[in-house]
């Protein structure tokens, strides 16, 4: 391999040569592994050397010399922000709300994230993107909020609580896995359960020089090592049992969706991507939208390859795929308006948004481990354009070099999943193939928060500072379907100088449809400068007028806490029942049904019985202990969705103060670290509610709602506020009540409890605790 000088190069002052031969090799080995199909470690370095040699050469070949022709069309698909979007999103996200207990998640979470040179305050080491802090949370965090927030949603629909199984391929980079790991601990598995989440690590690659295919060593026995791209998760998958530990939880598809972007889960995205696979039983899909030209980003394209076969016989080929911008040239791509004049491409952006047919996958990974590459490395690439400082070990001098190392493309596994015609397919029929597209507007579909923005720069895409425009964007056209007025935002100078035009903020359980939402908040207004948090989802917001900062948070969101145990015997028999309901054989995407008993002599599509699925988690029956309990599955708290939950009304009321500081220095909006002068907060503790209607709320004020009472606001004489307290009988004053809609839109009705049920004095011969402020 011609790498002898990692071996010579001299070692840093104090560092053990057994121990760094130790960590050296365990690296070495684990790329070993994984890289197996094409040959292991060596296969690796051959690999990157061929692809140097092929740029070098330009030994591509010209399309007449090729045994394939290939030509890119548009692809086709719904696009949600055309003149018939918002039927279409409600359509889909109907769809993928039922496709939702046969879905999982998978998150990459393995890059290092060098671009925005996160670093912890207390050691200065390198922090990954998944800690990010984005509007007062870390990115992961953000991203199953918007899990819980479609698990939700269904629940509201249908009474039964899904859990959907996440799996997170992080890496050593950074100590990427043990912070990941150590963070999702400390939040007890966000109520979900350890069960629920399986963590794998990707290995970490050399990188080599573009100028003589050398490893980088700053360090003798320690050459630089970074993650091999995100392609590498479906092999990784195939080998670490994800793809059999998601079959086990009933799943059929998933959604993949990338750490640095907080935006796919706005809206319909997500649901509507799950419905337009998985309704039709397709293999793989992109969420998509306009691409700038000229911008570092893939785009997506609809693969026609004419291949002719040695027997004479031509086939077509078709499918959706994503070619990266390092790769446009090599393609014969040329990145220019899709029109004179406009500024965006003629083929959309890839957002790395994607829907996968677990099955499809799998067997297409298996087949690209036998075949040494395919979709167990899919979209292999080397990208030396980048340059790289180091100091060398050897002669203690700093160099910079162009260098990269061979990354893997996730998305590019759609590539082993196209069609075979024996005709060419008409361009109208092109939206009716396995791999598909769906359209949205961009800044619902992705705006990323991956590099940092360089001080006095204007130039915000991909950074944190334009993520979180595109959110106050987003929550703006949010708001106007709600009939809210809310101020227009600024430029982009005007807004790094002086911040937003407001904040709107809100749990996604609040909705996460548009939709939902405008049912829950209704008309009012936004003064400019103002601050609105609704970290609530049983919310009745009604000509609610803020001037200054409103902020409404309820510790119990969707719900409450239950032990592990009787959480799983609930939700067993809760999803037991719901399928007993729901049983039909349904096609895959291969034409099997799923009626067919499988290995483990059960219908995949179908319920265990009863017994059999308690026995699972408490050994041979209720009553019997011969077996013992799994820990994994009984240990912790769960959060249960239920009416056990913080509730506010609020009706014809204005909210006045001081608001924000928006001259303070020290405020960074994007991470929602803001200085206050005066806000009206609401805390809503355990179960609790707070109503308040036809009233002022002035100055700076701060209501605590203790967890079993509601709280009414009124206005007393002279402008004075009262308060009473009312103790909560076990079913809330209220909630919202959800049915589907013979078009699919989704209707809410506020369903109040009858005087007798509603609300009891603390006694009942006292009368409500009344007071004013």
């Amino acid at each position: 391999m011609s790498q002898e000088h990692v071996l010579t190069s001299p070692l840093s002052e104090g560092t053990s040569f057994r121990t760094s031969v130790q960590q050296l090799a365990s690296t070495l080995k684990r790329v070993d592994t994984f890289y197996n199909s094409i040959g292991g470690l060596l296969g690796y370095h051959r690999k990157c050397l061929q692809i140097m040699l092929e740029r070098t050469d330009q030994q591509t070949a010209a399309p007449g010399q090729a045994a394939e022709e290939v030509t890119f069309h548009m692809p086709r698909g719904p696009d949600l922000a055309g003149p018939l979007g918002r039927q279409l999103a409600a359509e889909s996200a109907a769809a993928g709300l039922e496709a939702l207990p046969h879905m999982a998640e998978i998150y990459p979470l393995g890059g290092a994230g060098d671009r925005l040179g996160l670093k912890c305050e207390h050691t200065g080491e390198g922090l990954p993107v998944a800690v990010l802090p984005y509007c007062g949370r870390p990115l992961l965090e953000s991203l199953i909020r918007d899990v819980q927030a479609r698990e939700y949603l269904y629940f509201k629909l249908h009474g039964v609580q899904q859990m959907t199984p996440i799996a997170i391929m992080t890496s050593d980079a950074k100590d990427n896995h043990r912070r990941v790991t150590e963070f999702i601990t400390q939040c007890d598995w966000f109520g979900r359960g350890k069960e629920s989440f399986r963590l794998f690590r990707q290995p970490l690659v050399p990188l080599v020089s573009a100028a003589d295919g050398k490893w980088l060593v700053p360090q003798g026995l320690a050459p630089i090592l970074k993650p091999g791209g995100h392609g590498a998760i479906w092999k990784l998958m195939l080998d670490e049992g994800i793809f059999s530990w998601m079959y086990q939880h009933d799943r059929e598809a998933a959604i993949v969706r990338q750490i640095s972007n907080p935006m796919a889960g706005t809206d319909a995205t997500l649901l509507s991507l799950s419905g337009a696979g998985y309704a039709d039983s397709r293999s793989f899909g992109f969420a998509s939208c306009p691409r700038v030209v000229g911008a570092a980003e893939g785009m997506n394209v609809l693969l026609e390859r004419k291949v002719r076969r040695p027997d004479g016989r031509v086939e077509h080929a078709y499918n959706v795929t994503n070619v990266e911008y390092t790769e446009f040239e090599k393609q014969g791509i040329c990145d220019v308006p899709a029109a004179p004049g406009s500024q965006y491409s003629c083929f959309p952006a890839n957002t790395n948004v994607l829907y996968v047919g677990l099955k499809a996958a799998e067997l297409a990974v298996r087949a690209g481990v036998e075949s040494g590459g395919g979709a167990a490395l899919p979209g292999m690439i080397l990208n030396t354009s980048k340059t790289t400082t180091y100091t060398d070990a050897h002669s203690g001098q700093e160099h910079s070099v162009p260098a990269g190392r061979m990354e893997c493309t996730m998305q590019n596994l759609v590539d082993s999943l196209a069609q075979h015609f024996q005709e060419a397919v008409p361009s109208q029929r092109h939206g009716e193939l396995n791999t598909f597209v769906v359209y949205n507007q961009r800044s619902r579909v992705t705006s990323s928060a991956k590099r940092k923005r360089p001080p006095g720069s204007l130039k915000i895409h991909q950074t944190p500072d334009g993520s979180f425009l595109d959110l106050q964007r987003n929550a703006r056209d949010m708001l106007l379907r709600c009939r809210c007025d809310v101020p227009q935002l600024p430029e982009v100078k005007d807004y790094l100088d002086h911040g937003p035009s407001f904040i709107f903020l809100f749990h996604p359980s609040l909705g996460p449809l548009w939709d939902v939402v405008a049912q829950k908040v209704q008309g009012g207004s936004l003064a400019p400068k103002s601050e609105m948090v609704v970290e609530v989802a049983e919310a009745c917001l009604r000509q609610v007028h803020v001037d200054g900062s409103l902020r409404i948070h309820a510790d119990n969101v969707m719900g409450g806490t239950e032990h592990a145990l009787a959480v799983n015997y609930n939700q067993i028999r809760s999803r037991h029942d719901l399928q007993l309901r729901q049983r039909s054989s349904r096609m895959l995407w291969h034409g099997e049904v799923l009626s067919g008993a499988t290995a483990g002599g059960h219908s995949s599509g179908l319920a265990l019985p009863l017994h059999e699925e308690l026995s699972n988690i408490v050994g041979n029956g209720m009553a019997e202990t011969s077996r013992p309990h799994r820990e994994d599955q009984v240990q912790g708290q769960r959060l249960v969705y239920s009416n056990r939950c913080g509730r506010v009304v609020l009706d014809n009321v204005t909210v006045q103060n001081r608001g924000v500081d928006w001259a303070h220095a020290g405020n960074i909006y994007w991470q929602h670290m803001v200085h206050r002068h005066e806000s009206c907060s609401i805390f809503l503790h355990g179960r609790s509610e707070f109503a308040a209607s036809n009233v002022s709320l002035r100055g700076d004020q701060t209501f605590n709602v203790p967890d079993g009472f509601k709280m009414t606001v009124s206005a007393g004489h002279n402008g004075v506020i009262r308060q009473s307290l009312e103790r909560l009988q076990a079913e809330p004053s209220w909630q919202w009540k959800y049915t589907m809609g013979t078009d699919k839109n989704i209707q809410l009705h506020m369903e109040e409890a009858s005087s007798v049920h509603q609300c009891s004095a603390m006694a009942s011969d006292v009368p409500p605790l009344s007071y004013v402020i």
